[in-house]
């Protein structure tokens, strides 16, 4: 790993923090703009109630001298669990300035990993969004608690209101005791591939983060809105909170991730973060909602996006477009383009991805309505986001370049390597034995990449993701996956097939597409599949499908908290199915097939 092959330019330097510290952050924004509104929570009569940043800076004082009081010490860890919404973003701020160590709890999270997480942190305290999330953390954890908080009226003894922590007077104190390199957070990976790793992180170390972050995004400005929607537990959700007070932001918080499209056309965002499942429902759900249209506005939404793709390819190779083309488009972009963007709002230029890869189909499709999605690239292991693609700079199927303070390489077998001021010091409690850091500070990212020679990285695959069939060829699923996800109504593609003569797919489909006649609904299947990976290499494209309604899910242990798939717990709970489709594959010896398992759940289907 440390014969490198190939160096990108070196990285921008950082511009160092002022103040070193995440409530320094505040007190230089609440010091500078103290009535200017800050953040935006909705009332429980549907408004949307405006906090100042100088009423933020105050709620925070106030809570570090409560947290302080009820007995937080320094480096004391404190758990937050609560759905998104401003007082989680006071208590984490509060827990800082008095000298402890923030925590993220996804209310959402299986238990036993909740409790995995509290037994590791031994919290000394708990900020919750309600009493009976207390459960969720086990008796062993709850036992050690000095102090419990809850964000909406306590309803037992023994439980600090939260809004009793913000009566504390904090005036003539110097309330935020925090130091640049005293731990600021402790995060956990996602765990797809066995039990979450902490990793900790300082103060200095966030602020670095909000710097990186903040000069590929310069249009994050004074009075700019952002969505705050993504479970706050979500490390990148909180550094654009916390990049919102660097450059005065505003932040609006939707508590129910699932009502985000309820509330984004009154949001009206400048920027917009999401994950790929995301914005793969998103275009399903404009695509569901064009399908019911009359025929005359299908047609015309179908040649403005045609259109609006032409132009879009013009713009991405740097070809002037011709007369015609921008007549067509201007016609395009009054008729139907600006409406299809307005449901995201009016101020909306340009969307971020990450925590999976994206279908390069699926970003040309944004595009060509003007919408460009922008991947990013990140590891929990590396505060700092690795690479970007910047509004000014982007390149499809790629994750951007180099953020400044990451300098990347790549290792001989093609892994990316990573080096900065960002990385971890090694998992929490288990120190550098598991890290994957070599001698020369570079920790390996887990993915083959390549890079090329502007600095543009695009990730092959995860190594620990990529199988050999028994004909010797090497299969990366991902990208053979983004290729199955054009197919409508397929919720989930995997594809499997290590030591097979060819790989195969497990695809989950909708229960309105399971409602179809078993017959047309293979041929329709079979046919938009084959489509859909007819340019791949014939190595890499799948010799069968399975088929099903039956969703993964975070409870069932196929999802983590974050959407990402489990694939060793897939293919496990699967492989009795997986088997009997390539039993069907073999007895067939060339002929097409299409079957039905046993208890009916399954569909099985060649190509």
């Amino acid at each position: 790993m440390m014969n490198a092959m190939r160096n990108t330019p070196r990285p921008d330097k950082l511009q160092n923090s002022a103040t070193g510290t995440v409530p320094g952050l505040l007190r230089a924004r609440c010091a500078q703009s103290p009535d200017a509104a800050a953040l935006w929570q909705l009332s429980s009569s549907g408004q949307w109630i405006p906090t100042t940043w100088g009423d933020y800076g105050k709620a925070v004082a106030a809570l570090a001298a409560g947290f302080k009081r009820i007995g937080l010490a320094h480096g004391d860890r404190v758990g937050i669990m609560s759905a998104t919404c401003k007082e989680w973003d006071f208590a984490q701020l509060g827990v800082l300035a008095a000298g402890g160590v923030a925590v993220g709890l996804d209310p959402y999270a299986l238990d036993e990993h909740t409790q995995e997480i509290a037994r590791r942190c031994n919290f000394a305290g708990v900020v919750l969004g309600h009493p009976s999330l207390l459960e969720k953390l086990g008796n062993e954890a709850r036992g050690n608690l000095r102090f419990i908080v809850s964000i909406e009226p306590p309803t037992a003894p023994g439980i600090v209101a939260f809004d009793s922590l913000l009566a504390d007077s904090a005036e003539g104190v110097d309330w935020d005791q925090s130091q640049p390199d005293d731990a600021a957070t402790l995060i956990f990976t996602s765990g797809t591939t066995g039990a979450p790793k902490g990793i900790q992180y300082s103060h200095r170390q966030m602020c670095l983060a909000v710097s990186a972050i903040l000069s590929a995004f310069p249009d994050i400005g004074e009075g700019k809105r952002l969505a705050c929607w993504l479970p706050l537990s979500n490390l990148f959700q909180r550094m654009i909170n916390l990049c919102a007070i660097e450059r005065s932001a505003q932040t609006f918080y939707v508590a129910d991730p699932r009502e985000i499209m309820k509330f984004v056309p009154l949001i009206e965002p400048h920027l917009f973060i999401g994950v790929p499942r995301f914005y793969e429902k998103l275009y399903a759900g404009m695509q569901e909602a064009i399908a019911k249209k009359p025929a005359w506005q299908r047609h015309l939404v179908h040649w403005a996006l045609r259109i609006g793709d032409l132009n879009a390819r013009a713009e991405r190779t740097g070809r002037a477009s011709g007369t015609l083309l921008k007549l067509q488009w201007a016609l395009a972009e009054r008729l139907v383009l600006s409406k299809l963007r307005g449901i995201l709002g009016s101020n909306l230029h340009f969307m971020i991805s990450g925590s999976a890869p994206m279908p390069l189909w699926l970003l040309e499709r944004f595009h060509a309505m003007g919408l460009p999605l922008l991947e990013a690239y990140g590891l929990s292991e590396n505060i700092i986001p690795i690479a970007l693609n910047r509004p000014d700079r982007y390149r499809f199927g790629s994750v951007g370049q180099p953020l400044p303070g990451c300098e990347v390489r790549l290792a001989e077998d093609g892994e990316l390597l990573v080096r900065g001021p960002g990385v971890f010091s090694g998992y929490f409690g288990e120190g550098l034995a598991e890290a994957r850091v070599d001698a020369d500070g570079f920790l390996a990212s887990g993915d083959f990449a390549s890079i090329d020679a502007e600095g543009f990285i695009t990730l092959i695959g995860r190594k620990s993701e990529i199988f050999k069939t028994s004909t010797g060829r090497r299969i990366a699923p991902t990208s053979i996956e983004c290729h199955l996800k054009q197919v409508q109504q397929v919720e989930h593609a995997l594809v499997f097939g290590a030591r097979r003569a060819q790989p195969v797919a497990l695809l989950i489909i909708t229960e309105a597409a399971w409602q179809e006649d078993r017959h047309l609904l293979c041929e329709r299947l079979r046919a938009e599949v084959t489509q859909a990976v007819a340019a791949l290499p014939a190595y890499q494209r799948p010799a069968g499908l399975v088929i099903t309604a039956q969703a993964l899910t975070i409870a069932g242990g196929e999802l983590t908290a974050n959407l990402k798939l489990r694939r060793l717990n897939i293919e496990t709970k699967y492989a009795k199915v997986l088997n009997a489709l390539y039993s069907h594959i073999d007895a067939a010896a060339g002929a097409r097939i299409e079957a039905q398992s046993d208890d009916g759940l399954y569909l099985f289907c060649s190509l």
